[in-house]
């Protein structure tokens, strides 16, 4: 059963002036809380929001930070609903957000954003945020939105970032495996030779990695990825082995000739696999639960 909502009232009152541009609005289901269109920042726009899903007891809850995924040029946050709800069910706080896209702003913008989002959280920006615990937040992305958990929970004040979820991410830009992937993203568009391939590197969370300070990472990755193939997986990998930094890896075989292959269906919001789900799980149960001091 879900417990009376104290700051819900206030809430409406504090953000009433975004209510009007933003719509902001408040859902109430039996396993959680969905407070949707929270702007996190006025300089990107129509594409600074993000919907907060809070769990059936929100107090002290431990918050997520979620990104979205499709070549940081097309898709949007209702692409992780199911995602946020299934994390949401079990017990953590999760920020489902959008980002300004290519080619309507071209890299570090969708950077910049994700940071901005996580330090809006992290300050408690919205005042259903003001419960949750903190001190420490998780990045959570898959394929494109892999690659910005990576680059968020990188640039963040290692104090602030109790892990990094990977799913599918690109973790070097510059290798010869994401040409395609890089070219149809249209990043860095009419830039050539050294200026491209050096622009590229410092996107690249295996290139920008400080081994010394590096939080508890999570990679997902199929064997199969036919657009961010295993090889990436390794690479991220090989850093934070180097650095003997805490390391959980899954990697399955996956389909012949499909994409990721992580979802359950094909659904606009899909479900990831049940057994991606477990390894989340298992994973901010070991270094990001309610128990952790």
């Amino acid at each position: 059963m879900m417990r009376p909502i104290p700051w819900l009232l206030g809430a409406m009152i504090v953000t009433g002036s975004l209510q009007t541009r933003a719509e902001e609005a408040v859902t109430k289901m039996d396993e959680m809380v969905i407070v949707e269109n929270i702007c996190y920042s006025e300089v990107a726009g129509g594409a600074g929001f993000g919907d907060l899903y809070l769990p059936a007891q929100p107090e002290e809850a431990r918050p997520l930070l979620l990104i979205h995924g499709g070549a940081w040029k097309t898709m949007d946050r209702s692409r992780n609903k199911m995602v946020a709800g299934f994390l949401a069910r079990k017990g953590f706080a999760v920020f489902n957000i959008d980002y300004r896209l290519i080619p309507q702003a071209d890299y570090p913008a969708c950077e910049v954003d994700c940071i901005a989002a996580a330090k809006f959280l992290l300050d408690g920006g919205h005042p259903a945020m003001k419960q949750l615990d903190l001190r420490s937040i998780v990045p959570i992305g898959l394929s494109a939105g892999g690659h910005l958990a990576l680059m968020t929970g990188l640039k963040l004040p290692p104090e602030q970032v109790a892990g990094i979820i990977d799913i599918s991410g690109p973790a070097d830009l510059a290798s010869p495996e994401l040409r395609d992937l890089m070219k149809f993203s249209g990043m860095f568009k009419g830039q050539e030779g050294e200026e491209y391939e050096n622009s590229l590197k410092a996107a690249s969370p295996a290139v920008i990695a400080d081994r010394k300070t590096l939080p508890p990472l999570l990679v997902l990755n199929s064997q199969n990825d036919q657009i961010v193939p295993v090889q990436q997986a390794y690479k991220i990998m090989e850093v934070w082995n180097k650095s003997q930094a805490d390391l959980q890896v899954f990697l399955w075989k996956g389909k012949p000739g499909a994409t990721h292959d992580i979802w359950r269906n094909g659904t606009p919001s899909p479900d990831l696999h049940v057994m991606i789900e477990r390894q989340i799980a298992a994973f901010l149960e070991t270094f990001f639960s309610k128990a952790d001091p």
